[in-house]
């Protein structure tokens, strides 16, 4: 158990020095620390209250929320082809829950798996719950000419034929977007969840898994 540890310990380290490389993140307060698992790097809000100076500029900003928010409609009425079309073919998609574990993905072939496992299994076919990935506090953090960083709440529910309502988490979203041949697309998709969700199948290619080793979590883990 102290040799998993140590090697779950030392992976993420690796892959929290790797995002860092490329480029620079907001530093964890002392409450982000105390969250468990740790989370991945996430930008700070802009606080600046400075106006965007060009037409492009407010352009730009429109198509960037758009492209994020169009994320939850479409994959809330399984409109598959054109969801995946919102990621870039280097897609980074990452996602971090309690009792869990962060699962990482890169590549859109890969997320495409991961996908297909995750919410396109047998039976699928037949769902008739209505889930709804509701969005709130969309905020910008960081926009250039060609690179852009937004933070975003996050409200999942269940509505269920029977008339039976449920939350199923909160949390954040996470994304990176580049702005490519005109148009803008996600190229990191980070989802942070406030409680513990069903467990995702791990054995996939592609697909890095970090165990939530938190002792809190005996007894409520998945």
């Amino acid at each position: 158990m102290k040799n998993l540890i140590k090697t779950t310990t030392l992976l993420f380290a690796i892959l929290i020095t790797t995002s860092l490389v490329a480029q620079k993140w907001a530093t964890p307060t002392d409450f982000q620390n105390r969250l468990t698992p740790k989370r991945l790097p996430m930008m700070q809000a802009d606080n600046s209250g400075k106006p965007l100076t060009s037409w492009e500029a407010v352009a730009d900003r429109q198509a960037i929320i758009n492209q994020v928010t169009a994320y939850s409609f479409l994959i809330d009425e399984g409109r598959w082809d054109e969801w995946y079309a919102l990621f870039s073919e280097d897609i980074l998609f990452e996602t971090t829950a309690p009792c869990f574990g962060t699962i990482r993905v890169k590549g859109k072939e890969a997320f495409k798996r991961f996908v297909d496992v995750r919410f396109r299994g047998p039976g699928s076919e037949t769902n008739r719950v209505a889930h709804r990935h509701t969005m709130g506090n969309v905020h910008v953090a960081e926009q250039t000419a060609t690179t852009a960083e937004v933070r975003t709440y996050l409200l999942i529910s269940n509505a269920f034929p029977d008339g039976k309502f449920e939350v199923f988490t909160s949390g954040t979203y996470n994304v990176s977007l580049k702005k490519r041949n005109g148009a803008w697309e996600i190229t990191r998709w980070y989802i942070e969840t406030d409680a513990p969700v069903p467990p995702s199948k791990v054995d996939i290619p592609g697909v890095e898994f970090i165990p939530d080793n938190n002792s809190d979590c005996e007894g409520t883990k998945h």
